[in-house]
């Protein structure tokens, strides 16, 4: 569906509405800027659950970097660029605003 594309996550529906409309701006396409909002009546989806392996503290096991709450990022904005140096394109603009790569095999 998004040929050429890239994804980014906000935590904030401001901010991502901010860079929906820079890319707008930029000469993006309107339909080919999808921003969605991962909640419902009950309010944003929360990471209830933390990753690392023990909360024990040692040189080689740090507790903030090993066992912290999983990320939010409610905010999901796709971009159909169409080609490789427009989806670069993109993704500079997005990271002018905060935006992430939601892929960990990306960072």
């Amino acid at each position: 569906m998004f040929e050429a594309g890239i994804v980014r996550v906000f935590d904030v529906f401001d901010v991502a509405e901010q860079a929906r409309a820079a890319l707008l701006q930029e000469g993006f396409e309107a339909d080919a800027v999808v921003l969605s909002v991962r909640a419902d009546e009950a309010g944003p989806v929360e990471g209830n659950f933390a990753v690392g392996n023990t909360p024990v503290e040692s040189d080689a096991h740090v507790y903030a970097q090993n066992y912290h709450p999983a990320e939010r990022g409610h905010c999901l904005m796709m971009v159909q660029a169409g080609s490789a140096q427009l989806a670069e394109r993109a993704a500079l603009i997005l990271a002018r605003f905060g935006a992430r790569d939601p892929d960990p095999a990306h960072r």
